[in-house]
């Protein structure tokens, strides 16, 4: 085997790919820096020296997976059904990202980046939409969003057995594709009541 590169930058990015990873499974009670450390093929002293500690990992990671979802699935606030489909989609291929922003809701909401301010002018724009005869029937922007991202994310957040309720297996992509248009749909119908 190779040794690893003693290279600052790249042993701190592996520690972070294996905080992900470590957090994603165990969340912040459960993951153990002698996982990550073994896994980056880094010294544990190493987190310390970077992260200061356990919980200055995890919210170093969390900011790469939100940071990561926000840059690949920008909020587009003049096509909201296609916003839901496309963050549908980088969840179904990044579970780690729904499994650790979980994770933080759960163990340490104060952690990672503040967000609000990427979504401020996104929901201003929405707000700012032309209004017709039913803008009395519209959702409040913000609202709004918070819908149309957790309609992306209830396959995510949907017990194994409720997936599977239809008696079709909740891995097959027949079954996935149909609930990805309904999420498409449903975010269309909220975002454009008729």
């Amino acid at each position: 085997m190779d040794p690893v590169p003693r290279d600052s930058d790249a042993t701190r990015s592996r520690l972070i790919e294996a905080a992900v990873a470590e957090f994603a499974g165990h969340g912040l009670a459960g993951a153990r820096v002698d996982r990550v450390a073994a896994a980056a093929a880094a010294n544990k002293r190493a987190i310390y020296d970077y992260f200061t500690n356990k919980e200055g990992l995890f919210d170093v990671a969390l900011n790469r997976v939100v940071g990561d979802l926000i840059a690949a699935v920008p909020l587009n606030e003049e096509d909201l059904p296609g916003y839901a489909s496309e963050l549908f989609d980088y969840l179904m291929a990044h579970p780690e990202a729904v499994r650790l922003i979980a994770w933080r809701r759960l163990e340490r909401p104060e952690a990672g980046p503040q967000i609000a301010n990427t979504f401020v002018n996104h929901t201003r724009a929405v707000r700012d939409r032309p209004d017709d005869d039913r803008s009395e029937q519209r959702v409040d922007p913000v609202d709004l969003v918070i819908l149309v991202i957790g309609l992306a994310n209830a396959w995510h957040l949907s017990a194994a057995d409720l997936l599977a309720a239809n008696g079709q297996d909740p891995n097959d992509p027949q079954r996935i594709a149909r609930h990805r248009a309904a999420v498409v749909e449903a975010a269309r119908r909220i975002a454009n009541p008729s």
